[in-house]
């Protein structure tokens, strides 16, 4: 059994709060890959991984308790064995600079990186390894070190080691944020009777990620064990980003993940009403007044339900001052939260071009008609044209990626239900940019450059 435990402070009071997996089927204990752990009320979010992993929360002290706590931690890749690219995800409790090496089962080097002035807390890194074979990784801080061994089944188009960032892709700084192995601090705003939401995934025996039903529950005064329950055939049919199930935007708001091929997207479109830096994005309202090329604005569709079709954002809301950019990746954050970007043309075309060369994503056997195997299992006006969103809506979306029709803003909001676009940073001649486009009846994923930056258009974003 894996026990996950998050030990609040509540006054002078410690709160433990330890999690289990429990088969539901066969009342069998679950060793728990990961918990999303979420405050409803205060909106945030941390996510604990295997191994057994103890983190206080505590306010306004900043003090860490340090004892048990072993400074550097290496979490096994995932996945493993993996196809050309995997995740490692690393904690260290004390600033340093981290080398890393991998070898070959020789004991030949076959990549090095190193990374200065690391700072305490979880750091994620993407492996990329083009041949098969059995690997070590081994990453050395301060007089200590960590190994894991890695098997890659071969197939990568390249080599190498990134640095992607904290593994919850939030800027947390030493004195807000510590974990560990075995202890470590979090500075989070909580009090008593705070609702609390916990979701656990885990592997089955067939290497399929599954997950828990969902717990939810007053934060209490008093230790509380919660177990978690989880069911064979509760299997995720997509696959979050590994070390990051879940984004969350300045403003609170939670978004889930998805790894499709080598991208990291989100699966829910932007409602965000702050940039990163807090500043605000100016309302454009609902009329004519409110439209602008060159001023940045985001609008609110009254009549669809806002959590699921997101805001619509006009280029310049969307850009945040960024200049254009088909780099991949674009490294334009615009609208979206730290660690993440507006994805440019080539990175929109990284994304349909992965789906083609999937078979089980393909419409009547057809590379190119994949708009159903992207599309919303609902939101879509329905129509007969076989490979359209429209048609048979519940067998849209095989991919995970969700695209709802959100339609648009143009001094008036029209085609919810028919179309669905997506702003790339990428411009396009004067006060033009390159977009995707999904149409009700199509069976294809349309790349337009005609798109108006003072039109309203939804934002998927990309992590870094």
């Amino acid at each position: 059994m894996t026990m996950l435990l998050l030990s609040v402070a509540v006054s002078a009071q410690m709160v433990s709060m330890t999690f289990s997996g429990r088969n539901a089927d066969n009342n069998q204990y679950v060793k728990i890959y990961s918990v999303v752990v979420q405050n409803l009320t205060r909106g945030w979010t941390e996510t604990l991984f295997w191994p057994d992993t103890v983190l206080t929360l505590a306010e306004g002290t900043g003090i860490w308790d340090r004892s048990d706590v072993s400074s550097l931690t290496l979490y096994q890749n995932t996945p493993n064995p993996f196809r050309g690219t995997t995740f490692v995800n690393l904690n260290v409790t004390e600033p340093g600079d981290v080398a890393l090496t991998i070898t070959d089962i020789t004991g030949r080097v076959v990549e090095s990186f190193q990374k200065t002035a690391l700072q305490p807390g979880n750091h994620q890194m993407r492996v990329m390894l083009p041949a098969a074979g059995i690997y070590f990784l081994t990453v050395r801080q301060n007089g200590q070190a960590s190994s894991i061994k890695m098997i890659s089944n071969g197939g990568g188009s390249g080599s190498g080691v990134e640095y992607v960032g904290a593994s919850d892709c939030q800027n947390h700084s030493s004195a807000q944020l510590l974990k560990s192995a075995s202890k470590g601090v979090i500075h989070r705003p909580f009090a008593p009777g705070d609702q609390m939401e916990y979701n656990g995934y885990a592997f089955n025996a067939n290497n399929q990620l599954i997950y828990s039903t969902t717990v939810q529950q007053m934060l209490g005064s008093a230790s509380q064990a919660i177990t978690l329950e989880f069911s064979e055939t509760d299997v995720m049919v997509f696959q979050p980003c590994p070390g990051n199930p879940t984004v969350t935007d300045v403003d609170g708001n939670i978004y889930n993940t998805l790894q499709l091929g080598q991208q990291c997207w989100m699966r829910e479109n932007l409602r965000v009403t702050h940039y990163s830096d807090g500043s605000p994005i100016p309302n454009g309202g609902t009329g004519i007044d409110g439209i602008s090329a060159q001023e940045p604005r985001y609008y609110v569709n009254p009549s669809v339900d806002e959590a699921l079709y997101g805001y619509l954002y006009n280029w310049p809301a969307a850009m945040h001052g960024a200049a254009s950019s088909n780099e991949n990746p674009s490294g334009v954050q615009g609208a979206c939260p730290t660690g993440w970007h507006l994805p440019s043309d080539t990175e929109w075309s990284q994304l349909t071009e992965y789906v083609s060369s999937q078979s089980e994503y393909f419409c009547n056997e057809n590379s190119s008609y994949i708009a159903k195997a992207l599309a919303a299992k609902s939101s879509w006006r329905t129509i007969t044209d076989e490979c359209g969103p429209g048609n048979n809506q519940s067998t849209n979306n095989a991919s995970g990626f969700g695209a709802i029709s959100a339609g648009y803003f143009n001094g008036g909001f029209g085609a919810a239900g028919y179309n669905a676009f997506f702003w790339a940073s990428t411009a396009h001649g004067s006060g033009k940019a390159y977009n995707r486009f999904f149409y009700h009846g199509g069976p294809g994923v349309y790349k337009l450059d005609d798109g108006n930056r003072a039109y309203g258009w939804s934002v998927r974003c990309l992590r870094d």
